[in-house]
C-alpha cells in the first residue's frame, strides 16, 4: 500500500532557473571568473549537486576555488529565494489533495537552506513531513531517499520499502536515484530532463493524484 510520495525539487515542484541564472552570474562576475551562463546552461545541470556543477562550469579551476564560488552562489540564491520565491510547477489544490492521503517528503541535490527557502517563501512547510539534501549529508540522492524512507518507517527491514513510497522527479539522475533506493520512479515530464523507463509519466502536476491511484491499489 502506497503511504508516501517523495519529491525532487527543481523541475518538479518549482522553477528557479531565471533567478539562479541572474544570481550566479553576479557571483561569477564578483569573483572575476570570466564565466557567463544562460538559462539553458542552468537547465542542463539541474539535478546535479554544487560540486558536480562547479567541475562542469570551471573544469580548469583549482577545486577549492571553484567550490568556494559555488558555495557563494548557494548562500546568495538561498537568501534571494527565501525572500522572493520562484514560479511553482505544483498547484496548491493538488498538493492539498495529496497531503490528505499521503505523507509527503522532499529529497534534492541542493545546498543547506534551499529546501527551507522553498517551504518558507511559498508557505508550504505544513505539507511536508521531512526532507533531506546532499548539502547536509554529503551523500547521493539515492542514499538520501533511502534515509528518508528508513527514518520515517516506510521500509520493511533494512531497505525494502515494499510499495510504501514512490519518487517523483524530472531527470535521469532522479530515476537512477529512485532505482538505487528500490522505489518506483514517476517522471515529471514537464520539468527539465528525460527518463529511460519510468513507472509512470506526468505531463502536469495536477495529474499526480490519478497516477498514484494505480500504486495505491497494488
Amino acid at each position: 500500500m502506497l503511504k508516501a510520495v517523495i519529491f525532487d525539487l527543481d523541475g518538479t515542484l518549482w522553477d528557479t532557473v531565471a533567478p539562479l541564472t541572474l544570481i550566479w552570474n553576479q557571483v561569477f562576475q564578483k569573483n572575476n571568473t570570466g564565466k557567463v551562463i544562460f538559462e539553458d546552461d542552468l537547465r542542463n545541470v539541474m539535478g546535479k549537486n554544487l560540486q558536480e556543477i562547479s567541475a562542469i562550469y570551471f573544469p580548469d579551476m583549482e577545486k577549492s576555488r571553484r567550490e568556494d564560488i559555488m558555495n557563494q552562489c548557494a548562500v546568495a540564491h538561498c537568501a534571494y529565494l527565501k525572500e522572493h520565491g520562484a514560479p511553482l510547477f505544483l498547484d496548491r489544490a493538488t498538493l492539498s489533495q495529496l497531503y490528505a492521503k499521503y505523507e509527503l517528503f522532499i529529497v534534492s541535490n541542493c545546498p543547506c537552506g534551499y529546501i527551507e527557502a522553498f517551504l518558507e517563501s511559498c508557505n508550504l512547510r505544513k505539507y511536508f513531513k521531512d526532507f533531506e539534501m546532499s548539502g547536509r549529508t554529503g551523500k547521493s540522492k539515492g542514499e538520501n531517499i533511502k534515509a528518508i524512507c528508513e527514518r520515517n518507517g516506510l521500509c520493511v527491514g533494512a531497505s525494502d520499502c515494499n510499495g510504501a513510497a514512490v519518487y517523483v522527479g524530472d531527470t535521469l539522475g532522479d530515476e537512477t536515484a529512485a532505482n538505487f533506493a528500490g522505489i518506483p520512479f514517476i517522471h515529471a515530464a514537464y520539468g527539465f530532463g528525460t527518463a529511460n523507463n519510468p513507472a509512470a509519466v506526468l505531463h502536469s502536476f495536477s495529474e499526480l493524484p490519478e497516477v498514484l491511484e494505480k500504486f495505491s491499489n497494488h
